[in-house]
């Protein structure tokens, strides 16, 4: 009678627990930390390309940015550039306006998983014939309200993108030098 009744409450146990939606627990996994943060967030990348004589690029350029629990959102190609100070156009931007000129901030929106964490990572790829010098670059955070906070220091660059790698810091592990660095493969991001 005793073993029946340990069984019985075993079963209500495992039964209330998977009733109040921790099924993880009764079959003995746990949720990772990739699966936390699967909602999805609204991020801006901000650039200030340098005016540095050829600073300014038509090259498609890649962005991948990260936190330090290895979250990572990676933009293939930086589109639809919102231009927020150029001292040729001022704030206006017109029909030909593709981004990335030498001299001008512009902000690209970009959407992923939500990090929790702050962007402690942040990488860029070139690729095109002509160079690029951006000044910095920093990620926001878009938040539902319209408002936005930031979400990463500025990654000061301040020298010419290689092509063809990825290029630009690591501030996740304290013991990394603060210059920036070429990586050929990032967790099998080409």
């Amino acid at each position: 009678m005793k073993q029946s009744r340990q069984a019985f409450g075993l079963i209500c146990i495992t039964t209330t627990i998977y009733l109040l939606g921790f099924s993880h627990l009764a079959n003995g996994s746990f949720p990772s930390k990739r699966s936390l943060s699967q909602r999805n967030c609204s991020y801006a990348i901000e650039v200030e390309t340098s005016c540095t004589p050829s600073a300014g690029t038509t090259s498609i350029i890649g962005v991948r940015f990260g936190d330090s629990i290895e979250n990572a959102i990676v933009v293939r190609h930086l589109k639809n550039p919102k231009l927020l100070y150029s001292p040729r156009r001022g704030s206006k931007q017109g029909s030909d306006y593709n981004g990335l000129e030498a001299c001008a901030i512009d902000q690209f929106e970009a959407n992923g998983d939500c990090m929790n964490k702050r962007v402690c990572s942040l990488y860029v790829k070139r690729l095109g014939s002509d160079e690029w010098r951006p000044d910095w670059i920093k990620v926001v955070r878009l938040r539902v309200d319209g408002r936005s906070s930031t979400f990463s220091y500025p990654f000061y660059f301040r020298v010419f993108v290689p092509e063809n790698v990825w290029f630009g810091f690591n501030y996740c592990d304290s013991n990394r030098p603060p210059l920036p660095e070429v990586v050929n493969d990032l967790d099998g991001e080409t």
